[in-house]
């Protein structure tokens, strides 16, 4: 811990006391204060006295107490000791003392400003002298990351990311709906002499992963085996049930691979080119989660707890990133407001990440004047997945109360305010699929009867996302009909665990969307793993189980969006699931910045970004919100 850490730790312990004109204090205290020795105190002190912090005059014989004067003010030291870091370049410097927050409204504002000035796209100075200037893209986040390890990975910033550090066998194209060369440069299907399909992949030669070694077919073996696996050799995979129709996967040699097929799977590229699929290196490390390795564009260059940097992968098989660095800061939140805005942004509206906002309103018109802009909404949405734990007994019993739910949700006369990023109401799962589909997402108006319930319902969800704000108003456009909701957040790993399953009533989630619908789909409803199924009631499972059995065996992949689509169709009609509204998005950026476009999840993609060298000065992507 650093000199201006201790003094803001020993200000604030001693403020309770009354600071003006100084106070008594022993050295007993303030080793208790600062969890040091009485020796320690003494240096620090010295340390103190000697930048006119504090005046410290020891008491003199038996009995005599000392008496401390705290001089520097807490805030304005803070703010010049960030400032003095910043200057120097010693971010990590900075972020630490900067978490050590401010103490009035203004502080946090100029914290804010101080601290956005380190963060957009920079051209700095490389490490290697005989290198050119490196391009970095700095940015904040709310929250720290999870697990990065592909099987397990469910939420989008991870997603994100994982789609930036590894890469699949193929991959889907979405602009031409076609499944193109990944790390497989080419695939065929033949029949064995049983009549059971097996397909044969030649990969990539000359592919390293991160770490040097080279990618093998063992690799990509690896990988499948660890997504059939059923909990014999590692965790299961929330996404494993869609991989069981793998029934053999072989190494034939260094670069072939062979996969062999319990009985025809229609969506089976489809499930090579997901994020779960993400080749991983055979053989992982304890710490793989927090200290992946992958094949692809990025690298990951540094991991703390709060901090991570991704480099261009300078072997990358393919074009090599024009960005050299990419730095993800979890900062700390500087009050309710900023913290709750910056949340919505960070997750899901915008970019998920703000570069550079100006807080001042003449700043921001000033710099943004001449700024372009990308805007889009997004492709997935927040839901209500009703939990039918208690079976027949259970509350969702009542045709009524499901219908009143989503009422009160969707068109219910406490109007969901429009603020923030929150965009339109949602017809259907994914926003590709709603154009055409009949209109069964818009409940009824209740009857005046149900008014008269007494019911206590408990909502769980996770912190961030604008969950916070979104459960406190379902609470309040609930209450009038006589039913009290409590709210329970979770840690987001433990959302689906039994124990929470059997004290939820209903979740609050959101539901990101990949490239290709068709995984989405599988992964929401064909999944016995995922967490709308988790929530069905036995009939309604057996529905779904019906309908999903038909997939495998359907080679048309129209005819299987279209399956999946009836059930859908099923849940939102029982209201098993309540469709909230999508997020809107918007990424302004400066002219100098090339090839900005938002994503599937949300996202940039890194790999794309380029800087022509106009606005040498710096400067960023800022994610917008419609206001």
């Amino acid at each position: 811990m650093r000199l201006e850490e201790h003094y803001l730790k020993l200000y604030r312990g001693l403020q309770p006391r009354g600071l003006d004109g100084g106070t008594e204090a022993t050295l007993a205290e303030l080793a208790g204060l600062l969890h040091c020795t009485e020796r320690n105190v003494k240096l620090l002190l010295r340390g103190m006295q000697a930048r006119d912090w504090i005046r410290w005059a020891p008491g003199r014989g038996r009995g005599n107490r000392s008496r401390l004067e705290l001089r520097a003010e807490p805030d304005r030291l803070l703010l010049e000791q960030v400032k003095d870091r910043l200057a120097h370049r010693r971010l990590r410097e900075a972020v630490a003392l900067a978490e050590q927050g401010t103490d009035t409204p203004d502080g946090r504002r100029q914290l804010a400003e101080l601290l956005q000035e380190a963060f957009g796209y920079r051209r700095e100075a490389s490490p290697d002298e005989k290198q050119g200037p490196m391009e970095v893209l700095r940015f904040p986040s709310y929250r720290q990351l999870g697990s990065l390890d592909p099987v397990y990975a469910t939420r989008r910033t991870e997603l994100h990311m994982i789609r930036q550090l590894f890469d699949t066998l193929v991959r889907y194209d979405r602009e031409t709906d076609r499944f193109l060369p990944g790390l497989a440069h080419h695939w065929e299907r033949v029949a064995d002499e049983g009549g059971r399909e097996r397909w044969i992949f030649a990969l990539q030669k000359h592919v390293r992963f991160h770490n040097g070694n080279p990618f093998t077919a063992r690799d990509a073996a690896y990988t499948l085996e660890r997504l059939r696996d059923r909990g014999q050799l590692h965790a299961v995979s929330p996404y494993a049930p869609l991989y069981q129709g793998l029934e053999a996967v072989a190494a034939l040699d260094e670069f072939r691979l062979e996969i062999r097929l319990r009985e025809p799977l229609g969506p089976f590229l489809g499930l090579l080119a997901s994020p779960a699929a993400s080749i991983v290196p055979a053989g992982l490390t304890a710490d793989f989660a927090f200290r992946p390795v992958g094949t692809g564009p990025f690298r990951l260059a540094e991991r703390e707890s709060r901090f991570l940097a991704l480099e261009a992968f300078a072997d990358y098989y393919k074009r090599r990133a024009h960005l050299d660095r990419v730095e993800m800061w979890c900062l700390p939140s500087y009050d309710d407001h900023e913290a709750a805005r910056d949340a919505d942004e960070a997750e899901l509206g915008g970019l998920n990440f703000r570069h550079y906002r100006p807080y001042r309103e003449s700043e921001e018109s000033r710099l943004q004047e001449h700024w372009l802009e990308e805007t889009n909404i997004d492709r997935g949405c927040k839901f209500i997945a009703l939990n039918w734990r208690s079976g027949a007994s259970s509350p969702w019993a009542d045709a009524g109360l499901r219908e009143l739910l989503a009422y009160a949700l969707r068109n219910g006369p406490v109007r969901l305010e429009t603020d923030g990023n929150r965009g339109p109401l949602a017809n259907r799962l994914i926003r590709d699929l709603e154009a055409d589909a009949p209109d069964i997402a818009s409940p009824r108006a209740p009857d005046r009867k149900v008014r008269g319930y007494r019911l206590t319902l408990r909502l769980v969800t996770y912190a961030g996302a604008g969950h916070e704000r979104d459960a406190a108003w379902l609470q309040r456009a609930l209450a009038p009909y006589g039913i009290r909701l409590e709210l329970s957040f979770v840690p987001y790993e433990a959302l689906f665990e039994e124990a929470t399953l059997a004290e939820a009533d209903l979740y609050l989630l959101e539901q990101p969307v990949h490239e290709d619908a068709e995984w989405t789909l599988l992964a929401l409803l064909a999944n016995a793993n995922s967490p709308v199924r988790r929530c069905l009631p036995p009939g309604l499972n057996e529905i779904a189980r019906r309908l999903c059995a038909a997939l495998p065996g359907e080679p048309s992949r129209a005819r299987r969006l279209a399956l999946l689509g009836r059930l859908e169709e099923t849940l939102l009609r029982e209201r098993a699931v309540i469709l909230w509204y999508r997020w809107q998005q918007s990424a302004s950026y400066p002219p100098g910045l090339r090839d900005v476009s938002i994503s599937s999840l949300g996202w940039v993609d890194y790999r794309k970004l380029w800087f022509d060298g106009r606005d040498e000065g710096g400067g960023g992507v800022t994610p917008g919100s419609r206001r």
